[in-house]
């Protein structure tokens, strides 16, 4: 089984020898000196934000459970995580009065019953409500559903398109290379709700590979829960010189009580859960997304210049960077730009950057690379899903588990239906060759889990 990170409170800066070393003699831990809490790393002079390890642990948790263990069609006893665990073996056990398959798992031996989903107009019904982004009591309306029904059957719907989307994710994301692209965005409700989302994407494709927000059920203390008001993040001021807008970027950070210290407005919880700082998430997102990365020869993630997700970026991939597998990038998408930068050092710690048509870029682990030898080709694919989501979202919700159902449905309609020069998302990354409506994609899903 895969083992997250577990401790986090070490030094973060790449060239010290202390970087990602746990419990080093250089280390001052819960330091105050620069009235924050920090690990001061003697060696380096770098003080990495102190972070909450229990808190981040108890919420990965959280958040597998949401992304990667609703498993159809297997032990409900055994079954593990898609891509972090093996599934037990099962054996065929009759059938029951009705004619369904009986399997026993050869672990435990626990006899059940393999899903059968029926209910299909139902289903059908459901899916036709967020398509045409109806509010929620104008779609049980217009279903016909009773309110209980209808998020039982949204929970269905969530449940079938996850398992679904994975088990194809699980037979193509064994490469031997692997880019991914993840950014940050603030998603607003109604009644100053909201939560913030990290989204990763696969760089060629564009495909979502995982969407996660900071929204926990996970009890809280009082210094853990966001309750800010103000805004941290940084923007791009429009230029025609590439270094001025970095420069700026670097002094938008610098106003930072911390260089992690990411405020995103005044966002308020949905019912009964609570909100984490996006820091946290940070941490959380990135182990997550070790269930594509884990099996690549090499990987290059591409993260966007924000110092909050860097850190979460790096420990995430240490011993992959340690071995020479893996490479962090910042990078800032460009419109206007009308010269480029090669190896150009910028910021408080003379970051290096360089820059082609798409993007300005600093290698945060690697070794100088020379200008446009990086794989990124397209900066818009995350900034698409987001805008996607915002456009298809219901602004009304309130529920902590229906957040969580729509994102997902809404993630592989996004992968399967959403069409660029005449390919879905999925066709790009070679999950599938067919083209597909929302609703036969559900008879797709359907057909596959039944079967």
């Amino acid at each position: 089984m895969f083992k997250f990170a577990n401790n986090f409170n070490c030094c973060k800066a790449v060239h010290c020898r202390n970087f990602g070393v746990l419990h080093s003699k250089d280390y001052i831990y819960r330091s105050t000196r620069l009235g924050y809490l920090s690990t001061a790393c003697k060696s380096c002079g770098s003080n990495p934000p102190w972070v909450n390890n229990e808190l981040v642990t108890n919420i990965i948790k959280e958040k597998l459970d949401i992304h990667f263990s609703i498993k159809l069609n297997h032990c409900p006893k055994c079954s593990g995580s898609f891509f972090f665990d093996k599934n037990s073996p099962l054996h065929k056990y009759g059938f029951t009065s009705s004619g369904r398959q009986r399997k026993q798992c050869a672990k435990c031996g626990l006899v059940f019953t393999m899903a059968n989903f029926k209910k299909i107009k139902q289903l059908q019904a459901v899916l036709s409500t967020i398509v045409n982004k109806q509010e929620t009591r104008e779609a049980i309306t217009i279903t016909g559903l009773s309110p209980k029904s209808y998020y039982f059957y949204l929970q269905q719907l969530s449940l079938i398109f996850a398992n679904f989307s994975r088990l194809n994710e699980e037979k193509i994301i064994e490469r031997k290379y692997l880019g991914l692209h993840s950014e940050g965005k603030v998603l607003s409700l109604m009644h100053k709700r909201g939560v913030y989302t990290l989204i990763s994407s696969e760089i060629n494709s564009g495909y979502v590979l995982l969407q996660s927000h900071n929204l926990t059920r996970t009890k809280l203390h009082a210094e853990d829960t966001y309750q800010a008001h103000s805004n941290t993040i940084v923007v791009n001021h429009e230029t025609d010189s590439i270094e001025n807008m970095l420069v700026n970027r670097y002094t938008q950070n610098m106003k930072r009580k911390h260089f992690e210290q990411l405020l995103v407005g005044e966002l308020k919880a949905l019912s009964k859960c609570s909100l984490i700082y996006p820091d946290k998430l940070a941490y959380i997102h990135f182990q997550l997304l070790n269930a594509f990365t884990q099996k690549a020869q090499k990987y290059d993630h591409f993260i966007e210049h924000e110092s909050t997700l860097r850190a979460g970026a790096l420990m995430a991939s240490l011993k992959e960077i340690k071995k020479n597998n893996a490479d962090v990038y910042f990078f800032v998408p460009l419109d206007k730009a009308k010269e480029h930068i090669n190896g150009k050092k910028i910021g408080w710690w003379n970051d290096r950057w360089y820059s082609n048509e798409f993007a300005a870029y600093c290698p945060v682990t690697s070794a100088v690379k020379e200008q446009g030898a990086v794989p990124l080709k397209k900066t818009t694919d995350v900034d698409r899903f987001y805008t996607y989501l915002d456009t298809h979202i219901n602004k009304g919700i309130n529920s902590f588990n229906v957040i969580n159902e729509l994102f997902e449905i809404q993630r592989v309609l996004f992968n399967y239906c959403e069409l660029t020069e005449n390919q879905s998302r999925a066709n790009k990354i070679g999950i599938t060759d067919k083209s597909y409506t929302p609703q036969s994609l559900l008879d797709e899903v359907l057909h596959s889990i039944n079967a």
